[in-house]
């Protein structure tokens, strides 16, 4: 399966030297002929690409987030919280602008991740960009960070991937041990409020 990603190159240096959380408009950031198909497995350890991967913190109406313990592929986040959904956007997600293209992939995430997926359901709204150099799974994703909250009276439900979501208050979250990207993710959007 091919998904997108972008060339290293094409990312300021300021984002792809450190990790951090980078308030950086959307529009622009990434310029459609940067972006390459590339095949998964070549894209996991190939350093000239970065995958881009929407990551979407999913708050309710009360003001709680959406948190579940990592189990999945990625054996490193075992136990690690995460307040994230989202993944890879695959090539069917394919359209004419980067823009597009990225709201197709989160759309069809969330869908999967989300019995009740519902976009009429939740305002969106885009916080930023995460990257990590510090592990060699970081250094080849870049995270597009966006917010989904909920209408009043609408509780998104956890698909079996995602079964033992929980709700949880921010002050709850401080506590938990959460994976980098999570940690990253609730930077931009304490900066944001």
């Amino acid at each position: 399966m091919k998904i997108c990603c972008v060339k290293t190159e094409s990312i300021p240096p300021a984002i792809k030297a450190e990790t951090g959380a980078f308030h950086i408009p959307y529009s622009g950031l990434i310029k459609s002929e940067s972006i390459v198909w590339k095949e998964r497995q070549e894209a996991e350890v190939d350093e000239n690409y970065q995958q881009i991967i929407p990551y979407v913190l999913l708050k309710s109406s009360e003001g709680k987030f959406a948190c579940y313990q990592r189990h999945g592929n990625e054996k490193r986040l075992h136990g690690k919280w995460s307040c994230g959904v989202g993944g890879h956007i695959d090539e069917g997600d394919r359209a004419a602008s980067f823009e597009k293209t990225v709201e197709n992939g989160m759309y069809r995430e969330l869908g999967e991740e989300l019995e009740n997926f519902d976009t009429a359901k939740v305002e969106l709204t885009y916080l930023g960009v995460i990257n990590e150099v510090e592990s060699e799974v970081g250094k080849v994703h870049l995270g597009l960070v966006s917010v989904a909250t909920c209408n009043a009276g609408y509780v998104p439900i956890a698909a079996s991937e995602l079964k033992d979501m929980e709700w949880k208050t921010s002050v709850e979250i401080e506590k938990m041990e959460k994976e980098l990207w999570t940690e990253l993710a609730f930077r931009l959007l304490q900066q944001k409020e």
